[in-house]
């Protein structure tokens, strides 16, 4: 038996290529490697869920909401013991002078004549420790207050938030089964018009037909092709309209699991324009009460600029004095300390009426409120009156395209059968399958305007 031997860097290249062999061998083969994010399925609580945690508008008020107690904690802690410590050092490089009169040293001296003399040495330190506490204070005491107003302010405003952001993403998926539902049905169409393209170049190849008619028929498959593709996009821009008012990213695949007539059915229309409106209930309303509820504080506070305020204070100091920079040495040299308690009370006593001009600022603001107010109540009262109108209005041009569909399908199918009776001509024919689709696409779009509708009245009745 030959021994075969192989160089050593040969060897190595034979073990490499083992190694490649086998990896290649134990690979998926295909597309089997690209691992593919599975569709979401959305229906519009999910979608309206979803939007509501993740989308911009809603995840910023929550951040208000964090702020907002933070600054509530700041305005607390005002009133609360504030420590602070000072260490101070100064060199005096050159010491000063003062001059005495000599006399008090010598009674014979001159009266003219003074003495240079200089106190002090040229290192000092201080270390001192302030505790101040407030008292009272009637703006501190109405700013406490005012901080609560100002959190339901923002919990308001979050409130504001999600049901803006639900009616938002919801006329959005209405958009995307919209173009879904028109979809499906030109498909439909198309298919139809394609099988009747084929009946009609078989008539035309037995000579039963002119060569025009099959051109209409071609025609109308053509534009029709052209529709669905255009339909095609405009699923997928809405698609990612939708996705991206929702928070979702937009690489994200999703599909709508639900239609148009299924939403539609399930609406109880009836309810819906029995209910009543409550403008206590709706959150424009409650935010101008929180606002009034704030501007009356806020006056409050500027009244209480006229009452006195009282803070305690508490110092202690150690000073010490040396010829030499020597703090830090372990030396006999003392550091001498001070203390000091009192209390400081500010009485307010002439300002020139600069507290009165914010009084009147402060009322004319609430005034102001109150006229909003009202306006606001008599507002959702109307805007409740055309949600309502256009609501029913909605709900009868549905049943009315509806019928109109159904009577628009039925000319088809008749005019269907006399074409191939060759009764009628193509022409007449595609005039009477555009009114089909018009009429279809009209229903699909009404329905669409109910479910906006009814929308616009949720937000009306508090109800999104």
């Amino acid at each position: 038996m030959r021994k075969i031997i192989l160089p050593v860097h040969n060897f190595w290249i034979l073990v490499w290529l083992v190694f490649l062999a086998t990896q290649i061998a134990a690979a998926p083969i295909g597309n089997d490697t690209e691992k593919q994010e599975p569709v979401i399925h959305l229906t519009l609580k999910s979608v309206q869920d979803y939007a509501v945690k993740h989308a911009v508008e809603t995840r910023n008020a929550t951040l208000d909401i964090k702020e907002t107690k933070k600054k509530i904690w700041e305005t607390t802690a005002f009133g609360l013991p504030q420590i602070t410590s000072t260490i101070g050092y100064q060199n005096m490089i050159k010491l000063p002078t003062t001059l005495i009169p000599a006399v008090i040293f010598d009674p014979d001296a001159p009266e003219d004549e003074f003495l240079e003399l200089q106190f002090g040495v040229q290192h000092n330190a201080t270390v001192d420790v302030a505790v101040n506490q407030l008292l009272f204070s009637g703006p501190y005491i109405v700013g406490l207050q005012a901080a609560k107003i100002f959190l339901q302010l923002s919990k308001d405003q979050l409130k504001k938030s999600e049901i803006q952001v639900k009616e938002t993403v919801t006329k959005s998926y209405y958009l995307v089964l919209l173009a879904q539902e028109t979809k499906t049905f030109l498909e439909e169409n198309l298919k139809n018009l394609q099988r009747l393209l084929f009946e009609t170049r078989e008539l035309y190849r037995e000579g039963f037909l002119e060569e025009n008619d099959l051109d209409q028929i071609q025609i109308s498959v053509t534009n029709l092709t052209n529709t669905l593709r255009s339909i095609n996009r405009q699923i997928r821009i809405t698609q990612r309209l939708l996705k991206f008012q929702m928070g979702m990213p937009l690489a994200k695949e999703i599909q709508i699991t639900e239609n148009l007539e299924d939403i539609t059915e399930n609406m109880n229309a009836r309810e819906l324009l029995r209910q009543n409106l409550s403008v206590h209930n709706h959150i424009d309303y409650k935010m101008i009460i929180t606002q009034e509820k704030s501007l009356s504080l806020a006056l409050r506070k500027e009244k209480s600029e006229y009452l006195p305020s009282i803070a305690a204070f508490f110092n202690y100091t150690l000073t010490a004095m040396r010829d030499e920079f020597s703090f830090f040495k372990n030396t006999d040299d003392s550091w001498f300390p001070s203390m000091i308690a009192g209390v400081n009370i500010t009485i307010p006593i002439f300002d020139s009426g600069i507290k009165a001009a914010k009084i009147q600022q402060a009322r004319y603001q609430l005034k102001k409120i109150k006229n909003s107010k009202r306006q606001i109540e008599e507002g959702l009262q109307l805007e409740y009156s055309q949600a309502k109108s256009e609501f029913a209005d909605a709900l009868e041009n549905s049943k009315t395209n509806a019928d109109n569909v159904k009577l628009a399908e039925k000319i088809y199918n008749k005019a269907t059968i006399k074409y191939k009776e060759g009764l009628i001509a193509s022409l007449e024919l595609i005039q009477l399958h555009n009114q089909y689709l018009n009429a279809e696409a009209s229903y699909i779009q009404t329905q669409v305007d109910l479910l906006n509708a009814k929308t616009k009245l949720d937000v009306v009745l508090n109800r999104l």
